[in-house]
């Protein structure tokens, strides 16, 4: 099944969705379709959604658009390679590489405009608003989503003109100003209230709309659960309008009655489904991208993110775009969660040059050669080279997420199953696998978090975050913890068990980022990495899996506390909004002057 649909076919409705948020304002429409010859009946309506939906995949096609998400305390990026624009985002500062900020921007306001045209088309039918509720709710809903991501990117952005068509742009001028951060909130509100008034169904019956047991199409709970989060949003950085956390917690509250009374979604009993390729489309997923099945083409409907949590020096050759900052993993709690989030063990192979005959051994990923403590040098390769040299197992010495990687077979073709650490892993580029960008576990934790911070519906929300944390953890202890804590305690909590749940994930909607940003604490993110970093990552004893210089397995004690900086350094003063935005797109900039804070 494809959701995309043949480039013949939809060359009509994407033609004009195609360009950056200046273009859109100020493109010469000669030559183009005008609304006379484009927008004849709802077959036009749905070719419309088709390209929205096909500018929502090539959103998330790649890593680009993620880069941003290294500011969070969670993860950072390989040094070195093509990763310059992560390492600046990793760092706070203003990035050289530009294909962050100018991929992010683009399709955001490629996701904008497919949605203007998806509203333009029904508003030119002139049908009742009832026969194509469901088409408007994906557009007004798609709209709000590119703009909620933006706002949080770059605070003051442009807002498209309503009043003027997407095919119809001769009077637009180029110095649109920007909306301010409260103006554009507003506009997402407005936009995510209009698609609830569409009615958009809990689950879309089994075909294009439903596979599995995942909604393709947005639902009713997916623009809900939006919503909570906006208003989250809205009474944190920069606002500060606390009173929205109550309206948070009533919307969040809508999502888990619905859930009590009619089971529209659930909770996995076990973590390691959450990211599972086994188990790909699964109820607890709220909203996500779907992508086709592995083709290699390298389009925008391949997800090609299989090998971007995979460190380069695994056997495998991963492209180390979002590594695991080991502080934040030494901070995580212990359970099945951080056993499914986080790689156990990594897998070392070796291969008898003789009998070819292949070795695989479970190495922790803090473990040496040498069983002693761990240290790099500068030494020659086989040509020469000046290169850095360890006594590390792998060279990039730090636990791995596991959420993108898939089991290969013998063959190395990628398999249905949970992901297992002890088993090859898929080194294909793309894959048909879901992103999920809200589960059902993150709607608890913002329902328990907004009803702490306002005083509401207290006892449900220790039963909900119960819930995520039994799951999560082994000791029954922790979860009833959460009985006796205060309104305060608890809102730290949900916090922070949200950013347990999400960690990794840079696809989602609300990462570890976003949840510092909306607390304003990526200043203590920048600190940390600015300080000494001489907090213990692995404590003096731990019992350690290596391999020698030959491959064969041994154990070892830790004989000193494993401390150590991370690789990416980070230097200077906090800047406030200046660390906390990304700069806009330069090319941008000289289109619409009017783009600053």
């Amino acid at each position: 099944m494809k959701i995309n649909i043949l480039p013949g076919c939809v060359f009509a409705a994407s033609m004009l969705l195609t360009t950056s948020c200046s273009d859109f304002l100020t493109e010469d429409p000669k030559g183009q379709l005008t609304v006379e010859t484009l927008y004849k009946s709802k077959a036009d309506l749905d070719l419309a959604i088709n390209s929205l939906y096909q500018n929502i995949q090539g959103f998330q096609c790649n890593s680009n658009t993620m880069i941003v998400q290294c500011m969070g305390d969670d993860v950072t990026s390989t040094t070195g390679s093509n990763k310059a624009a992560y390492l600046a985002a990793d760092a706070f500062e203003a990035p050289s590489d530009l294909k962050g900020v100018n991929d992010l921007w683009n399709w955001y306001y490629k996701i904008i405009k497919a949605s203007n045209y998806v509203l333009d088309c029904a508003k030119y039918l002139k049908v009742d608003k009832s026969e194509v509720s469901e088409q408007l709710g994906q557009a007004y809903f798609w709209r709000a989503y590119a703009y909620y991501g933006l706002v949080r990117t770059w605070g003051p952005v442009p807002l498209s003109p309503e009043e003027v068509l997407s095919v119809d742009v001769d009077n637009i001028k180029d110095d649109i100003p920007c909306a301010t951060v409260e103006e554009v909130y507003n506009y997402i509100v407005k936009d995510l209230k209009a698609a609830e008034d569409c009615n958009l169904p809990e689950k879309y019956p089994n075909g294009s709309k439903h596979i599995g047991d995942a909604n393709v199409y947005v639902s009713a709970q997916a623009v809900k659960s939006t919503l909570a989060s906006v208003y989250m949003s809205m009474a944190g950085y920069p606002l500060k309008k606390s009173d929205y956390y109550a309206l948070a917690a009533d919307k969040a509250k809508e999502v888990v009655d619905a859930v009590n009374a009619r089971g529209i979604q659930s909770l996995l009993p076990n973590w390691n489904s959450v990211y599972s390729y086994g188990n790909d489309n699964h109820n607890e997923c709220i909203l996500g991208i779907y992508y086709n099945a592995n083709t290699g083409s390298w389009g925008t409907d391949d997800s090609q993110l299989t090998c971007c949590h995979v460190p380069a020096s695994l056997p495998w050759g991963g492209w180390g775009d979002f590594l695991a900052e080991r502080y934040f993993w030494s901070k995580y709690p212990e359970g099945p969660r951080k056993d499914a989030v986080y790689a156990k063990t990594l897998l070392y192979k070796s291969e008898n040059k003789q009998t070819k005959e292949i070795k695989y051994a479970n190495v922790d990923w803090w473990a040496t050669m040498d069983g002693e403590a761990y240290k790099t040098w500068m030494g020659k390769n086989d040509k020469d080279e000046d290169v850095e040299k360890t006594n590390a197992v792998f060279s990039d010495y730090r636990p791995m997420f596991t959420g993108f990687s898939v089991n290969a077979n013998e063959q190395g073709q990628p398999l249905k199953i949970d992901f297992d650490c002890t088993k090859p892993i898929y080194a294909g580029m793309t894959l048909g696998k879901r992103h999920q960008l809200i589960r059902y576990a993150e709607v608890l934790c913002w329902f328990a978090e907004a009803s702490a911070r306002s005083g509401k519906y207290i006892s449900e929300a220790k039963t909900a975050l119960k819930k995520v944390r039994s799951r999560a953890y082994s000791d029954q202890a922790i979860v009833d913890a959460i009985d006796a804590m205060s309104n305060d305690q608890l809102a730290e909590a949900a916090y922070n068990e949200h950013r347990y749940e999400v960690a990794g994930n840079v696809l989602g909607m609300v990462t570890c980022r976003e949840d510092a940003f909306r607390l304003g604490r990526l200043d203590k993110i920048f600190n940390y990495r600015v300080g000494d970093q001489k907090d213990i990552l692995v404590p003096k004893g731990t019992l350690t899996h290596s391999v020698n210089a030959k491959g064969e397995p041994f154990t070892y004690e830790l004989k000193e506390d494993l401390v150590l900086k991370e690789k990416m350094e980070v230097t200077g003063v906090w800047k406030k909004e200046e660390s906390m935005y990304q700069i806009y797109p330069p090319t941008e900039v000289e289109k619409n002057p009017n783009l600053k804070r």
